[in-house]
């Protein structure tokens, strides 16, 4: 539950200590003469209970810290263990010298509470705010994606395929346990039959069981969706999901495919390659030339084509903002016919440079 109110009383000896040793050209003082971070409040209120539970701590302060830990690349123990040290830090958060700080779990609850729309919310505000006041301006966009690494242990096929053939088993076990147990020992007991041969037979060997639980599933599906056992839809969409994950990574064997999983921890991960091979995501950016302020962002995966996703980024703060962009700047990726007659077909967009 939202305090009625945040304000927050500084004493003289604060006061005077953030004028001895937070310069004026310091880059935590310039935008918090930016940005009014106030009317952020409003725009996360609605995730928290209007009557129940305790005071909750100011979500303003945690969003600072928020922007904190990406400006300064820390986790949510640095950043706290920093704060009690940084004059700077606790001059932008607004903290006293005998301010209590927060636990840092509590920053991680406070970006689950937040989530994606409240979160783009705030930035389209700040965002909104910096163009007002001048920092950011429409003069030329740098357009940019950096490689994000998946949070995942890449797995070896033969994992993989393990993997997939027990998440199919688990999710059959509520409606056909006999024969899941059955699947079970057959599975060890080819492991064990297997295990002294070559890399590419024990490979063989476990896609020609995958293939057997497949059809064992897909039979199993029309047994379902007739109502015989009846399941509820949980526990069917569910083994469904996972029958779709096994035929994809049935498909993925292929010699030739594309768009190939790489695990089932996060299973929207691909591979990609730029320079070496890497699993993951694409940051896509928009960057302010001017500023360096983000103005557009999107999560790719790391084989979508970032190049034509260049007039998504344009578009989306056109569409917050209604702004009009002057010019474009992108690097060799761009340098592809159908990306620049896109960008050129569209009389209103900006002048592309690459």
């Amino acid at each position: 539950m939202l305090e009625s109110s945040y304000d927050v009383e500084l004493t003289s000896f604060d006061l005077l200590v953030f004028d001895t040793f937070v310069p004026a050209d310091h880059y935590l003082r310039q935008l918090k003469a930016a940005i009014d971070f106030n009317p952020l409040r409003a725009l996360v209120a609605d995730g928290y209970s209007p009557d129940q539970g305790r005071g909750a701590t100011d979500p303003v302060c945690l969003l600072k810290f928020s922007l904190l830990q990406f400006h300064y690349d820390v986790s949510d123990e640095g950043v706290i263990r920093q704060t009690q040290v940084n004059v700077a830090f606790r001059f932008f958060l607004d903290l006293s010298a005998q301010a209590r700080l927060p636990e840092p779990s509590r920053l991680s609850q406070f970006r689950t509470r937040l989530g994606t729309e409240r979160c783009a919310k705030v930035f389209q505000e700040m965002l909104r705010q910096a163009r007002a006041a001048g920092p950011v301006k429409d003069r030329l966009r740098l357009k940019d994606a950096t490689h994000l690494m998946a949070n995942l242990a890449v797995l070896q096929t033969l994992r993989l395929l393990a993997q997939t053939r027990e998440q199919l088993l688990a999710a059959a076990e509520s409606f056909a346990p006999t024969e899941v147990v059955e699947h079970g020992l057959a599975a060890l007991a080819r492991r064990q039959a297997t295990a002294d041969l070559k890399d590419e037979a024990r490979l063989l060997a476990r896609v020609t069981q995958l293939r057997e639980l497949l059809a064992w599933g897909a039979a199993w599906q029309e047994r379902l969706e007739q109502g015989a056992p009846p399941v509820s839809l949980e526990v069917y969409e569910a083994f469904v999901a996972q029958l779709a994950i096994a035929r994809k990574v049935l498909g993925d064997r292929e010699p030739k495919a594309k768009d190939q999983l790489v695990s089932l921890t996060d299973t929207d991960a691909r591979r990609s390659r730029h320079g070496d091979y890497d699993d993951g995501y694409w940051l896509d950016l928009s960057l302010d030339a001017d500023s360096g302020w983000i103005c557009a962002l999107e999560v790719l995966a790391a084989n979508a084509d970032e190049a034509a996703n260049t007039k998504n980024l344009i578009e989306s703060e056109a569409a917050a903002h209604g702004n009009e962009i002057e010019r474009l700047s992108i690097d060799a990726v761009g340098d592809n016919g159908p990306v620049l007659k896109a960008l050129s077909d569209d009389a209103d967009g900006p002048q592309l440079t690459v």
